[in-house]
């Protein structure tokens, strides 16, 4: 069956008006100017509406809280009608994940963006945090704008870096890399990172030429529309690390990933790397979950049908 082409006309953001949900605000504001896309606002508010009545004035607190996360919702609306973006804004009472999937799948969003601050800690960011569970369940991409992130109002003319292994949950992303990279008028990137110790010794010359072969296969038969892509296989004893670094060398405008649905406890290495990329990345991530990992073929029997 074939991939349907990705859209990109209705985006999201959610915000809780930090510092690093203010760099996806830009980022998204710059995003939607790119492909002429529409801007949906999120706030989740997060505190109870009903209190007890020994607490007093609380309740009152709470809506003035409440009237204040309004207007700061109101003054992204005017920042994003200053610049033309057509935009809505949207406070929903709850948890935050969950209330951000919700609109997701019931507003038909084509790509959603989020900020997050975790510089203190993998563990903190990869556990149960809003990030998480939003681009492990979300039926569509997810730009996730990490802490590293520091020139979102720069206009990046860097590639698109579309990082793979090979597993088939992480070719799918390949078409969301191919959509944004012909409607951003950029070049796409297609990048592998062997591990160090098999690029040592003379014996393994041929492996940069088989693997960059194999990429090229990778991408003619996803049927993705990608105009002359760039293949490129790296060395790294770290894979987060190997594409971190081409591309902040790449000067990359967006990184793009494929994960897995499964929790982070229980799936495997490169779901965690995704969050490792996404800690340490110079640009955007945008990460496009999938299911099913049962039809993925191995980087050795692509290698070896190359050969």
């Amino acid at each position: 069956m074939q991939t349907p082409i990705p859209s990109f006309k209705k985006l999201l953001v959610a915000t809780d008006f930090s510092a690093s949900s203010g760099t996806a605000f830009q980022v998204a504001l710059n995003l939607c100017n790119e492909l002429g896309a529409s801007l949906l606002v999120l706030h989740a508010f997060e505190y109870g509406s009903v209190v007890p009545p020994e607490t007093g004035g609380q309740l009152i607190a709470i809506e003035d809280i409440y009237e204040k996360a309004r207007q700061s919702l109101n003054d992204l609306l005017t920042r994003a009608q200053q610049v033309g973006v057509v935009c809505e804004i949207s406070i929903e009472r709850g948890i935050a994940s969950p209330r951000i999937l919700d609109k997701i799948r019931s507003a038909k969003i084509d790509l959603a963006i989020l900020g997050t601050n975790s510089l203190k800690g993998f563990e903190r960011f990869v556990f149960g945090s809003t990030a998480e569970e939003v681009l492990r369940k979300s039926p569509c991409p997810v730009v996730t704008v990490g802490p590293r992130v520091f020139n979102a109002e720069v206009t990046v003319e860097g590639p698109i870096v579309f990082a793979t292994d090979f597993d088939r949950s992480t070719i799918h992303a390949i078409h969301s890399a191919a959509s944004l990279g012909r409607l951003t008028k950029s070049s796409v990137h297609c990048l592998h990172v062997v591990p160090r110790i098999v690029g040592r010794g003379g014996q393994h010359s041929i492996i940069p030429e088989v693997m960059n072969e194999t990429l090229q296969r990778v991408v003619s038969e996803s049927g993705a529309d990608i105009t002359r892509p760039i293949c490129v296989t790296t060395y790294d004893d770290e894979i987060s690390n190997g594409i971190v670094d081409y591309a902040r060398k790449e000067k990359a405008r967006l990184i793009v990933l494929g994960v897995r649905q499964a929790s982070m406890i229980a799936s495997h290495a490169p779901a965690h790397i995704a969050y490792q990329v996404i800690s340490a990345a110079p640009c955007p991530v945008m990460t496009v979950a999938f299911s099913s990992p049962s039809h993925s073929r191995s980087v050795q029997q692509l290698v070896s049908t190359t050969l």
